[in-house]
């Protein structure tokens, strides 16, 4: 059997194996999805494979490509644009993040069929512009009024939305009473034990912090992302007692960051994984999204979030034949993915503004070798890839 399928097997294992071929099902549709789905496997190669020397300390979301920027609300009530996944945040070399981001602009240009010259324009304008930011040592937020062209459009959009539609897209009325809407593609059923665990959980949690705000409705199993499928995951509905108005939390198990092995860096002790997760993220992003916190259910830690009508990634497919919109959302990213690092800078052993300034100075030290690097390990991924589909029955 392949080394690869045996590598996805061994960080699977831990896996719900009734969830698990979903995850396997949704790698399977694209290169640049197989990409999303085996962040571990891009660091287990990549440090083999590292050609430059970056002794910066950032912190990082670690699993950085294209599709974990997005939208959501902040505890403020203004919608940013954003990174929103930090599963695997962890302190790493500052270029290692960038390296990842890179990789997956070059995957992303073969769903969008762009030729090899436009691709390498797009890899190097983002380069400079994450180089740029760095080199001003100002971080830039992403909000309505910063936004450009098609960003902004989608802010607009995303603003518009209400927490109404939200839980009518994902309820259903059944004998006069509500509850969620069982698809098997985003939420699937709990056993009648499941969901008493889950209820009981929410319920005690909620009498302590929040007493008397929320009356537990239903629970199911949820299924998001790609990377995490397979991770213990649920969606709650939850009903406010004030008005009587419902919201939707989702509960994500947290696991070790799948860069842990690599990085030789001395890292915080933080108290659990969810404790890591939600500190990173705060310290990352200008605001963070409301309702956001670490907690203990059953022995595991997750992550407890509201999902929002506001939360959106960007569809990169709206930027097909029309270039300059591409090089305009790239450029905003580049500028998001520097601005974290220089937001997060000196705190808890990361590297200083003034120590970032410097590398991104001194840029010629790695900057062609991560580029090549990147060029190089996407055409890997579309190999591995095709490997990944001719052994898949036997990851099953």
């Amino acid at each position: 059997m392949d080394t690869l399928i045996e590598r996805l097997k061994q960080f699977n294992a831990d896996r719900d194996p009734k969830y698990l071929p979903l995850k396997y099902n949704a790698m399977a549709q694209s290169a640049f999805r197989f990409f999303r789905g085996s962040c571990h496997l891009f660091y287990e190669d990549f440090v083999k494979e590292l050609k430059w020397k970056d002794e910066s300390r950032a912190w990082v979301c670690g699993d950085l490509h294209l599709e974990n920027f997005g939208t959501f609300k902040g505890d403020n009530g203004l919608v940013y644009f954003d990174m929103n996944d930090f599963d695997e945040a962890i302190l790493a070399p500052a270029t290692w993040e960038i390296a990842r981001t890179v990789t997956s602009i070059y995957l992303a240009a073969v769903n969008l069929k762009l030729s090899d010259t436009k691709t390498n324009t797009l890899a190097n304008n983002f380069l400079d512009t994450y180089i740029s930011v760095l080199q001003k040592g100002k971080a830039i937020v992403i909000e309505r009024p910063t936004a450009k062209d098609i960003l902004k459009n989608l802010i607009d959009q995303v603003s518009k939305r209400t927490n109404k539609v939200l839980i009518k897209e994902r309820t259903i009325i059944k004998k006069g009473k509500i509850q969620l809407k069982i698809d098997n593609k985003r939420a699937f059923a709990l056993s009648d034990e499941n969901k008493k665990s889950v209820k009981q959980f929410f319920e005690e949690w909620a009498k302590k912090h929040h007493p008397k705000k929320y009356t537990f409705i239903d629970a199911a199993y949820r299924i998001a992302g790609t990377g995490s499928i397979g991770l213990l995951r649920y969606v709650m509905l939850l009903q406010k007692r004030k008005d009587q108005s419902f919201v939707l939390i989702d509960m994500k198990q947290a696991k070790t960051s799948c860069l842990k092995p690599y990085s030789k860096l001395k890292q915080t002790k933080w108290n659990n994984e969810a404790e890591r997760v939600v500190g990173i993220q705060k310290m990352v992003q200008h605001v963070s999204p409301a309702f956001i916190k670490p907690f203990l259910f059953e022995q595991k830690y997750f992550v407890l979030k509201q999902l929002q009508p506001t939360a959106d990634k960007m569809d990169l497919n709206l930027c097909k034949g029309k270039l300059n919109k591409l090089e305009i959302i790239l450029q905003t990213m580049a500028e998001v993915a520097a601005s974290g690092q220089l937001r997060s800078s000196g705190r808890k052993n990361s590297s200083t503004a003034d120590e970032l300034i410097e590398m991104a100075i001194n840029h010629k030290k790695w900057r062609n070798e991560l580029l090549s690097f990147a060029k190089n390990y996407s055409q890997k991924v579309e190999k591995d890839y095709q490997i990944f589909l001719k052994n898949s029955k036997a990851l099953n």
